[in-house]
Formats: structure tokens, sequence, C-alpha cells
């Protein structure tokens, strides 16, 4: 993993420089505004200090068959350290430091230990400024080396290895897989068996987490004439308000002309739910009922800078439907740029979320819209979708208001959610 600072006078001069350096894959992971040395420097405009990560060529992921081979490598590897860690739970639970039940194979920490170790969560972002922001590494107090000592001792563990272990449930307890929780964990066990500092192995793994859900890709302009941007999903996802809040967004807040048209032809509600946010935006609307008549449409709109188009909510289970949905897009985009929002609810279960997006991104290139984040307390599907999906992340909404309530994907945010912290 690369790691670098850039300093410039905003934080777009700063992050230009860093994608000039790295490429535009790189992430931004923490700015603060920093004062300039010297004379006078209190009369001095601040500048803007950058922290950004990005994963080095051999840890990408190239190819289905390289990424496949990874993935089977990694397996092997969590088995062996599952091993190792029956082997050492075993000796634990011979000194009394677990609580075993019969029908559960992964140790519990005794709970003295884990709000210790709880403690040491409750402000990741803190954590994060102590291992970029200083210079200078804490110095343990023997004091406190001699505490460590005796919890390792008396537990079987070091303290970062208990540690990993309350990242792992409070993984698990915001829903991420066993599978997807293992890879992440196991990636940062080189730092506890290196005997790093605690806010190495957290920081470690909160940058982990970000880097794999990526830069986030949200609405673009066309090179030239209008883009269309279709929102597709699974009955009651939410596609018809988020289209709403988007395009009322860009015509509000930015000035760019947007038509709206629905392929929803099966609610009645949704359809008049759009013309009256198009007649309050001033912006043209149309109901459509077939591909051809989605291009015409498109034409006829195409001095816009945005055409939104609504599709009907389906299960992934109908073909039919699906194959109309992905008929609508094929049409339009043999003409005009076009970009593909999948739109799935936060709060549904991990099942029918793999199955809906399995279904849909087999229409070829598309970006995950997370909707209703405030109706659940676990953010860990939204790891888990991209993790599966390899799709890049794009807006969240969490509310009905419009055009409130959605805002761009934000990996740091997120992640220290997932993380449990503050």
């Amino acid at each position: 993993m690369i790691i670098k600072k850039y300093t410039a006078a905003t934080e777009e001069e700063a992050l230009a420089s860093a994608r000039k350096e790295l490429g535009d894959d790189c992430i931004l992971m923490h700015s603060k505004n920093v004062k300039k040395g010297g004379l006078f420097s209190f009369l001095k405009k601040p500048l803007v200090e950058i922290t950004v990560a990005k994963e080095e060529e051999s840890d990408r992921q190239v190819g289905k068959a390289a990424r496949e081979a990874k993935e089977a490598k990694e397996a092997e590897s969590i088995k062996e350290k599952v091993a190792a860690v029956d082997r050492v739970r075993q000796k634990a639970e011979e000194d009394g430091a677990f609580e075993k039940k019969a029908s559960e194979t992964k140790p519990v920490i005794k709970e003295a230990n884990v709000e210790n170790m709880e403690k040491k969560l409750d402000d990741i972002q803190s954590l994060l400024e102590k291992k970029f922001l200083n210079n200078a590494a804490p110095v343990e107090k023997k004091e406190e080396a001699g505490e460590k000592e005796a919890e390792t001792r008396k537990t079987g563990f070091s303290e970062g290895e208990s540690l990993l272990r309350v990242l792992y449930n409070k993984l698990i307890a915001n829903e991420v897989t066993e599978d997807v929780a293992n890879r992440v964990v196991s990636e940062a066990d080189t730092a506890v068996a290196d005997d790093e500092q605690l806010e190495h192995v957290i920081s470690g793994i909160y940058q982990k987490i970000i880097l794999k859900f990526g830069r986030s890709e949200c609405i673009t302009p066309a090179s030239k004439g209008a883009k269309v941007v279709f929102l597709i999903g699974p009955t009651g996802a939410g596609t018809t308000t988020t289209l709403a809040k988007l395009a009322s967004n860009l015509s509000v807040t930015e000035g760019k002309a947007v038509a709206m048209l629905t392929a929803d032809t099966y609610r009645i509600a949704a359809a008049e739910q759009l013309r009256t946010y198009a007649s309050i935006l001033g912006s043209p609307f149309e109901v459509i009922y077939s591909p051809e008549e989605l291009l015409e449409s498109c034409r006829k709109f195409k001095a816009s800078d945005y055409i939104f188009v609504d599709t009907a909510g389906h299960s992934h289970k109908n073909d039919e439907q699906r194959k109309l949905t992905e008929d609508l897009i094929n049409t339009v985009r043999a003409e005009f740029e076009t970009e593909v929002y999948l739109v799935l609810s936060a709060s549904t279960k991990l099942k029918d979320l793999l199955s809906a997006a399995d279904a849909y991104t087999g229409m070829g290139d598309v970006r995950l819209l997370f909707t209703k984040l405030d109706e659940t307390d676990c953010l860990g599907n939204l790891l888990n979708l991209r993790m599966h999906t390899m799709a890049p992340m794009s807006y969240v909404t969490a509310g009905q208001d419009v055009p409130g309530d959605i805002e761009a994907f934000n990996a740091q945010e997120t992640v220290k959610k997932i993380l449990g912290g503050n």
C-alpha cells in the first residue's frame, strides 16, 4: 500500500497532484488546514494538506482468473489461521480465559477484555491521526508494558490479537459475512504478528476496507449531448424517489437542464410522483411503453444535460421484466452515453440483495446506489455487495426528503460506523 501527503492551496489542487502522480484510483484518507512557516506566517492564507492511499499493483485483482486464484490462496491461508486460532483457543480454554459454548467454534473473549478493547475503538479517527499526522510514535511507559505482558500471560493472547478478535466481532455484528470479515482481518494479521502498535493495527484495517470500497463514481456529464441515466432495481428499493432527488439536485443546485421519463407503467402513483416533480422543476416529462418510444423521447430531449429514466421495479426472478429493462438500456446505449445505477435497499436481507445484484449486474456496467440507510443499524451489506459485485459505489440515501437526504457515498464514514467508531 502506498500512503503519501500532498499540500496545495485547495483540496482540489492537492488531490489533482496526487492523482497525477499515483493515478485516478488513489483514495483520499484525510485532509486538514496547515499554516505556512516563517515570518508573518499568521498573515498567510493556510494551505490544505491531504493524505492519500493507493493499493500497489501487486495487490490488485487483475481479471477474473487472477481474482479467483487470489481468493483460493486467501481461503487456504484463512484455513491455516483458523487452525492456529483453534490451537491457541484450546490452550486459552484450559487456562480459563474463554467461555466455551458447545455450538460455537470461535473463541469468545471474556467480557472484561472485550470492554477494554472496545474502549480503544471509541474514536477511530483520533487513532488514525496519531498514525498519519504525528511523526513521533507513542512511547510506552514501563508500567503499561508490564500490564500488557501480564494480560498476555493471563489470556494467552497479545493485546493486538485480542483487538483483532474484537474487530472481527464488530464486522460480524454489522452483518459483514464471515468470508469478507476473515479476509479483512487476515490482511491485518501481519501487523499483529510483527507486534505493531494498536493504532497501526486499527488504522491498517480501516485503510484496507476503504480501499476495498474504492472510489465512488457519481453522475458525470456526457462528452457530447445528453447523458441518459437509468435507475434500475427490485420492487420497493426506492428508484422513483431517488431519481427525483438526483434530478432535483442537478436542476436546482447546478442549474442543469433535466428531463424525466418513466417506464414504470405498473404503478400509476410512481408516474404521477415524477410528473409532479417535473412540473415543479419546469422539466419535460413523458411516460414510455417500449424501447422504441424511449429512444424517440431521448432524441426529442437531446438538448438537455441529463435524461433520467425510471424503470419498473420487479423481482429478480421475473425474467420477462428483466429482459425488457435490459432492452431499454441497450436500445439507448447504442446512440447516447449512459450511466446505470442499481438501487438497493440497505435494509434488505443479504440473500435477496445478492440474488438481485446477480440478476441486474448482467445488464452491463452498473453502479451501486444504496437507499434507506436510516432504516437499518447495520451497514455491513454495503461492503458485502461491493465485494460480491466489484461494481463501484455511487450514492446513499437516508430519508424521504427531496432533494435532500442523498449524498455521494463516503467510504471513510461508512467504515467508521462498521468498525463501531463514534
